[in-house]
């Protein structure tokens, strides 16, 4: 159930962003609903499996910019999850740095509004 409630404030999160995105003229576009719940699906595995190996190679630059560009591979991420899957549409470079701000930002505001994946969402 908890997965269920998460891919679901993602998908809610994302379809948020795009469309912010798409109001202020950034490039955004959104595919339809199954294609963005793929892109919530496909950009979990990327998070927990791709983003530490990309996260550890690029280390040495991380420090050198004082973790400016952690935001960088963030984008990237999310800019290459936008194309393999082609949930949502993303234009340039600075669509897939305010994207993945804002989904960062939005999916820690959901997340802690409605408590999922935590231990009262559970009845403990």
């Amino acid at each position: 159930m908890s997965f269920i409630l998460r891919a679901l404030a993602s998908l809610i999160a994302v379809w948020a962003t795009v469309h912010l995105g798409k109001l202020i003229g950034l490039g955004l576009d959104w595919n339809g609903v199954w294609r963005g719940l793929l892109f919530v699906i496909v950009l979990a595995v990327v998070n927990a499996v791709i983003r530490p190996i990309v996260k550890l190679l690029s280390m040495p630059l991380n420090c050198l910019t004082f973790g400016l560009f952690a935001f960088v591979v963030n984008a990237l991420l999310f800019w290459g999850t936008a194309v393999v899957t082609r949930g949502i549409e993303v234009r340039d470079f600075w669509a897939a740095l305010f994207g993945s701000l804002v989904l960062g930002v939005l999916s820690a505001v959901i997340n802690t509004v409605f408590k999922i994946g935590s231990e009262r969402s559970e009845g403990r």
